[in-house]
């Protein structure tokens, strides 16, 4: 059995506007960087882009969304990078409220669209229904919200 935090606590209040970005992949840390600065950069001129609060653990390396949503506490939400993230730069977004119809749904969403998903999840402007009925066919969400 794996040695995973009991509980990941980001140290976040109600008024805090960032999104959680929890690291499972821990195969290269060049490549990381890269794709945490995409997620990151500002996609429009009155945009700072997304804030993101990134937990990284060499333990939580493989850690599955189910676990995720056990271990992180006050997020509603959380990007993951795992494995194809490395690959395609694509994040996986895991709805972590356990009161939610979509409690662990998931999709993959490209970089430039981290900013409008964590701005409209957490200001209550779409709920996750919103942003999985938005998702491609290939179940990547591409929208800016421009």
């Amino acid at each position: 059995m794996r040695d995973v935090p009991a509980k990941v606590v980001p140290p976040v209040d109600e008024l805090d506007l960032s999104g959680v970005l929890v690291r499972t992949d821990y195969t290269n840390d060049g490549r990381f960087q890269e794709v945490l600065t995409e997620a990151r950069r500002p996609v429009g001129p009155n945009s700072d882009g997304a804030s993101l609060l990134v937990v990284e653990d060499q333990r939580l390396a493989g850690t599955t969304p189910a676990e995720i949503a056990e271990m992180v506490e006050v997020e509603d939400f959380a990007f993951v990078v795992d494995a194809r993230s490395m690959l395609d730069s694509t994040l996986l977004v895991v709805d972590l409220l356990s009161d939610s119809d979509t409690h662990l749904a998931m999709f993959r969403a490209v970089p430039e669209t981290v900013y409008a998903i964590e701005a409209s999840l957490v200001l209550a402007n779409l709920d996750f229904i919103d942003l999985l009925e938005s998702v491609g066919s290939d179940g990547v969400f591409r929208e800016t919200f421009r």
